[in-house]
């Protein structure tokens, strides 16, 4: 598809925010050509571009003149991963909701309610040179290619789940079946000192996969359906670029972190070619 696209009609959605347990509504809105992914929040327009990441301490927050909007990701995911190019998005309340814990519910409404293609052609660019941000044994690359591949791989010191790795063709996808339904999760031990810090106040055994010691909280939807929500995360923050980039990707343990700051560095490498 070489043209932008938008939603054919609007999505209501309301729920609970994983970190902060508050309630919000959302409303995601049709948007003309060129006008990207915005969220209105106050009052306050804050586009959907790396510049305004403001905090990424266990989800992404964007941020303008003091306004901000939480645990963007999983939205920014499903319509990275539906084409959707422009589109308005209203927040009355301080964080996304987090409905099941991945980014099936966003996919499956925005599918039910439509992709509309517009006329403008869609920003696609090609990558002149490699870009990569590391962060100790953590790293993301990009590397000049003529189709958008990624590869990804997640490794965590426990029995459950050591290291994954795949690979994914990010223009051949199925987005709604193959990353969407991936769950974000937690460790037991790090879930319990998330609640001390005042943390995912919002989070249940319905809206996040727990990982005990000796077993999952609930049955797993992919075999590795922990590396995946990873990759479901970095589509979303990597669409902070505010276009497709043709590149091979590799992502080895990626964060929200280092997904933004390699959005930004990637925004800037293709904003001065």
């Amino acid at each position: 598809m070489n043209r932008q696209c938008t939603l054919a009609d609007s999505v209501y959605v309301e729920g609970v925010g994983v970190h902060t347990g508050r309630h919000a509504r959302v409303t995601v809105r049709p948007a003309d050509a060129d006008s990207g992914i915005v969220f209105c929040v106050d009052g306050k327009r804050i586009p959907a571009l790396a510049e305004y990441v403001v905090a990424t301490d266990r989800c992404t927050t964007l941020g303008v003149n003091g306004v901000r909007v939480m645990t963007v990701e999983h939205l920014m995911s499903a319509l990275a991963g539906l084409g959707v190019d422009n589109a308005e998005i209203v927040v009355d309340g301080e964080e996304i909701p987090v409905l099941d814990g991945s980014g099936l519910a966003w996919a499956k409404r925005f599918h039910e309610a439509g992709i509309r293609e517009l006329q403008a052609e869609r920003r696609r660019v090609p990558l002149a040179r490699p870009v990569s941000v590391m962060a100790g044994d953590r790293g993301i690359w990009a590397m000049p290619h003529p189709e958008r591949l990624l590869i990804a791989t997640v490794r965590f010191e426990h029995p459950l789940v050591g290291t994954q790795v795949a690979w994914f063709d990010l223009d051949k996808i199925d987005y709604l079946e193959e990353i969407a339904p991936a769950r974000t999760f937690g460790f037991w031990e790090e879930v319990e000192a998330l609640l001390a810090r005042g943390k995912a106040l919002g989070g249940s055994l319905e809206n996040a996969l727990v990982i005990f010691p000796d077993r999952y909280s609930a049955p797993l939807r992919f075999p590795d359906e922990v590396l995946r929500h990873k990759v479901l995360d970095l589509i979303g923050d990597i669409a902070l670029v505010g276009a497709q980039v043709e590149a091979l990707f590799v992502a080895i343990k990626p964060s929200h972190a280092l997904n933004t700051a390699f959005a930004l560095a990637l925004r800037q490498t293709i904003l001065g070619e």
